[in-house]
């Protein structure tokens, strides 16, 4: 499994139900957010990209200067991305500060 870096309200995300991001905040910012939209199983991809299983909150980001897709995924109150580079950092970081919440590890470590 890949490195999982989140962004998350509580000290750390284990505790994110202390003040979660509900699905529905994470919705409004998405489609407030160019080249981010939330991915709908039915959606056709092109042929090199590689969707994870769908789930409500799941969202694509297609701005990525190197990858085609970057995967966001909401899940009890975090919204996290498997694999991390300052492209990605830059983008969590905008994500963060329109939820109120900060970049995080999964010990809390805020990066």
């Amino acid at each position: 499994m890949a490195y999982r870096i989140f962004i998350c309200r509580a000290d750390k995300p284990a505790n994110a139900s202390d003040n979660p991001i509900t699905l529905d905040e994470w919705k409004h910012v998405v489609r407030d957010v160019p080249q981010l939209r939330l991915y709908e199983a039915q959606e056709a991809l092109p042929p090199h990209v590689e969707a994870p299983s769908p789930r409500d909150g799941l969202a694509r980001w297609a701005g990525h200067p190197r990858f085609k897709s970057v995967w966001f995924h909401h899940e009890d109150g975090v919204i996290y991305v498997e694999g991390y580079d300052s492209y990605v950092n830059m983008r969590m970081r905008v994500l963060a500060n329109r939820l109120n919440a900060t970049v995080m590890d999964e010990s809390g470590r805020v990066f």
